[in-house]
């Protein structure tokens, strides 16, 4: 399955980029490009004259088996070397820091795959860029989730894939609307939570299970109806989960789950998301109310303002994160937390 704007998005979304693009370079010559997050003027610019120009495949060959490379394109040797590509389309579009890995297929095809951070943002983390490597290989190991039958149905080296794709440190489950776990990693099976053991155990007669499997049952249904992300709080003994279920791609029976525990949040939490995005204090305390369930209006009352003036402020802590609706945000704030 080729890449598309879906998966992008997603990975975008793993690795808090606010925007991304895919370039391909077929055998024949051409190019074509996929991207989210750029003006329809940029993408086109990027496509006809300025892929052409960019150093990013030669750094790419450089690099050690086809790596992720961090790339700062306002002080890089080889992009200040293009004053062309800097002047005329970089610094006009507010590109600044990027993050990228390359692949080529068995018939010559080869891709680029780059998510990028606008001016005033933060730099991608070296971190981040073996987070790509894996998210990558992931999906090129071939869709590795197995069948819901399990993976005894399938070939040995299944089971293989499946374990590269543990390697990703996020809880991932993907599920079909019954609940049935076709695949799920490693740091989803050893989380501790409620909502985890709700997905994993089902044979547990506790009362608080039972109900979050049905939410959780519910928001999965959802999902796969409106082939759409679907959203929502749910609380249990032990803590409130946001939980996020999408479709996914090519499989049109299975979701994937993330759940995020929200109120244990770290008690740093509020400093980290003002150095890592320059949040105020006010800005950084509004994304933290919101990941524990409260709404716009009950902040809004408790500090005695108008309803606008908080939605104005988080429209600012959007464009500060680069995420797009609350449900990001929060999954952004408690992936901090509890990171």
């Amino acid at each position: 399955m080729a890449p598309n704007t879906d998966w992008l998005a997603h990975i975008a979304d793993m690795l808090g980029a606010e925007a991304c693009g895919l370039l391909t370079l077929h055998p024949d010559g051409r190019y074509s490009l996929i991207a989210d997050g750029h003006s329809d003027s940029a993408i086109v610019q990027y496509r006809d004259h300025f892929s052409r120009l960019d150093p990013l495949p030669t750094l790419l060959d450089e690099r050690p088996a086809g790596r992720a490379i961090v790339i700062d394109t306002t002080r890089h040797p080889a992009y200040l070397a293009r004053p062309e590509l800097c002047h005329d389309y970089l610094r006009p579009h507010g590109i600044d820091h990027v993050i990228a890995a390359q692949w080529r297929q068995p018939d010559g095809t080869h891709n680029i795959v780059g998510f990028q951070r606008f001016h005033g943002s933060e730099p991608f983390s070296v971190g981040q860029g073996k987070d790509l490597d894996r998210f990558i290989h992931h999906w090129r190991v071939g869709n590795a989730m197995p069948a819901p039958e399990g993976l005894a149905a399938r070939p040995a080296n299944s089971r293989r894939n499946c374990d590269i794709a543990a390697q990703i440190n996020i809880p991932l489950a993907v599920v079909s609307a019954s609940l049935v776990v076709a695949w799920a990693n490693t740091a989803a099976h050893e989380h501790p939570g409620t909502a985890w053991l709700a997905l994993f155990d089902k044979h547990s007669a506790s009362q608080v299970v039972t109900a979050t499997r049905r939410r959780l049952q519910e928001l999965v249904g959802t999902s796969l109806r409106q082939r759409s992300a679907a959203e929502a709080l749910i609380p249990t003994s032990d803590d409130t989960w946001f939980a996020s279920a999408t479709p996914v791609v090519g499989k049109p029976n299975l979701a994937l789950l993330r759940l995020t525990a929200m109120h244990h949040l770290a008690p740093g939490i509020r400093s980290r998301l003002e150095h890592l995005y320059g949040l105020t204090r006010a800005e950084a305390e509004l994304t933290v109310l919101l990941a524990k369930g409260e709404s716009l209006e009950a902040i809004a009352a408790a500090r005695a303002v108008k309803l606008d003036t908080v939605r104005t402020q988080l429209r600012t802590v959007y464009k500060k994160t680069g995420t797009h609706r609350q449900g990001e945000l929060v999954c952004l704030a408690g992936a901090l937390g509890n990171g």
